[in-house]
């Protein structure tokens, strides 16, 4: 673990500071999410339920996306950086990297596995989720039905692996406590020195209140893993054994 502790201490001069607010409101969205889960389950006797409630946590988590995504083209300099950044532009820039992750849910029962970028897997496609955004920014009372619990399940699910993503946000994940390393040192698994790069041998994962996503496994072209995962969290250890057949090579000792 040291080495995690070294590694931070050198990021944290280049760190940019947009990174902490863009983790503090993952986390305050999450929350806002969470409190309404409360009055809405998680569950199909509730699809379509839509409530003024979601309407905020749409239109807070789909800014933030946007926003993380226009800081991060700008803080690398990026061809098409600039505030009249838009959805197609994000998916030519970042599409690649989370269009195949899956987030894991344990807001419902059973939990369930998110695909939030999920069209964009075969190109640029509509987001439902986005496109309950834009109705909702431009008219939220006439496209009221549009703030349905499933968006915003979705929008919250899609900041959290914009963040993760983004490739800027690594040492305000880590210092937010939502980085669970399992035994091992994160970046002695990935080339790029990025936590969304690290290979999923290493076990290690990100996991909220609500939500968990594992490194390395998801867009992996072979994932060679048992239904064992190495983590702190049971939820996700339960979870993992009961799914891992969905998402990985069947397993196989040398």
């Amino acid at each position: 673990m040291s080495a995690v502790i070294i590694r931070d201490i050198h990021q944290l001069r280049d760190s940019p500071q947009f990174s902490i607010v863009a983790v503090d409101g993952l986390l305050s969205a999450e929350a806002a999410l969470k409190e309404a889960m409360r009055y809405v389950p998680y569950g199909k006797e509730h699809h379509g339920v839509w409530s003024p409630a979601f309407t905020r946590i749409i239109l807070d988590a789909a800014s933030q996306v946007d926003s993380v995504w226009k800081a991060v083209a700008k803080q690398l300099c990026l061809p098409r950086a600039g505030d009249r950044m838009t959805i197609s532009d994000h998916f030519d820039e970042f599409g690649a990297l989370v269009a195949k992750e899956r987030v894991v849910f344990f807001g419902g029962s059973p939990p369930c596995a998110l695909t939030p970028f999920g069209s964009w897997q075969n190109g640029y496609s509509r987001l439902d989720w986005w496109e309950a955004y834009n109705l909702l920014k431009h008219d939220r009372f006439s496209h009221q039905s549009q703030a349905k619990r499933e968006h915003a399940v979705n929008a919250v699910a899609a900041l959290l692996l914009t963040v993760i993503y983004c490739g800027i946000c690594d040492l305000a994940l880590n210092f937010a406590m939502l980085l669970d390393p399992s035994s091992s040192n994160p970046w002695a698994y990935t080339k790029s020195e990025l936590l969304r790069d690290v290979s999923f041998e290493c076990h290690a994962k990100f996991e909220t209140k609500l939500f968990a996503h594992p490194l390395g496994i998801f867009a992996a072209e072979n994932c060679n893993l048992s239904n064992h995962w190495i983590s702190g969290s049971p939820r996700f250890n339960i979870w993992w054994a009961l799914n891992a057949q969905d998402y990985t090579m069947p397993f196989t000792r040398g």
